[in-house]
């Protein structure tokens, strides 16, 4: 079965300018959503940016998954060495891969006995399938959080707050 492939683009409704997107002309006010080409003016993702954002994947991350995209498997031991990090890094971004359903995790029976899991990374088809599926999912999520925006916070965001009341600033460390 072929993936479901459809070009999605912006609507908003004439009336009460409600906006959606989806991959056909939804309905609004009772009449037909228009489709828009007017766009905000934000700065498109490159991979890295999009992975950080939306999935919480690292840097470190992204190089786990190139080097098991170019072994057909790998040990935790393995990839230690190929990225240059700590053992417990390196599983704590594996397990954090294989939750997401870019990376399998098996375990093999060693020839001296005993066992060792090795990773291997899934089909392009498969990650770009959960990717989307996890991307839809957070953008569902993201709408839901505009449409709380109450008055009062959407004019602190825009700037009627106080440089003290903004709260920390959090920094965060790729490992």
């Amino acid at each position: 079965m072929a993936p479901f492939e459809s070009e999605l683009a912006v609507y908003t409704c004439q009336s009460c300018g409600e906006c959606q997107l989806a991959s056909a002309a939804p309905t609004c006010c009772g009449e037909p959503m228009d489709e828009i080409d007017e766009t905000v003016p934000v700065e498109s993702p490159d991979e890295s940016h999009l992975m950080r954002a939306v999935f919480d994947i690292s840097e470190t991350e992204l190089e786990v998954c190139r080097h098991l995209m170019s072994e057909n498997e790998l040990t935790v031991d393995e990839l230690t060495g190929l990225v240059d990090r700590d053992r417990s890094v390196v599983t704590r971004h594996l397990n954090h891969l294989v939750e997401l359903g870019m990376v399998e995790k098996h375990s093999r029976v060693l020839s001296n006995g005993g066992r060792v899991n090795v990773y291997s990374h899934r089909s392009a088809d498969a990650v770009r399938r959960q990717f989307k599926l996890g991307l839809y999912t957070w953008l569902t999520d993201a709408v839901d959080v505009i449409d709380d925006l109450s008055e009062d916070k959407i004019e602190r965001l825009v700037g009627g707050a106080d440089e003290d009341d903004r709260g920390p600033v959090i920094v965060e460390e790729d490992e």
